[in-house]
């Protein structure tokens, strides 16, 4: 799988960019995708908090960036700065975690809280982590 860089200005909302909707970037142009949010992600496990489990630790953040570019903005919230380093596309999160002093666990529960917001919840608002 080939990684393409992450710009500052998808990173970041607000840019100059127009249709830069982040819902728009996570799914695919597939025209038979359910368009439901909640019909969407209905696979994905749920914690106890009502939380759905967008990534885990062991996957890597380049390929969480990829696949969730919203995931960016919770993951400099936290101080993981490393979205747009080189060592993302090697490093899983738990790596990265420990790299910047943080506990994975934390890091996982503040990014799949903001991805359940932002995606299911409140599609397409830009909710700030």
């Amino acid at each position: 799988m080939e990684s393409e860089f992450i710009s500052w200005d998808k990173i970041h909302k607000g840019t100059d960019k127009e249709d830069t909707d982040a819902t728009s970037l996570a799914v695919a142009a597939d025209p038979t995708e359910a368009t439901d949010p909640i019909e969407k992600y209905k696979d994905l496990p749920v914690d106890e908090d009502g939380i759905r489990q967008f990534i885990t630790k062991d996957m890597l953040i380049g390929d969480v960036i990829e696949i969730y570019p919203e995931a960016a903005r919770a993951l400099l919230s936290v101080g993981m700065h490393c979205v747009t380093c080189g060592v993302a596309l090697y490093e899983s999160v738990e790596e990265a975690s420990y790299v910047h002093g943080l506990d994975p666990d934390d890091v996982i529960k503040v990014v799949n809280d903001m991805l359940t917001t932002e995606l299911i919840e409140h599609p397409g608002e830009g909710v700030t982590p």
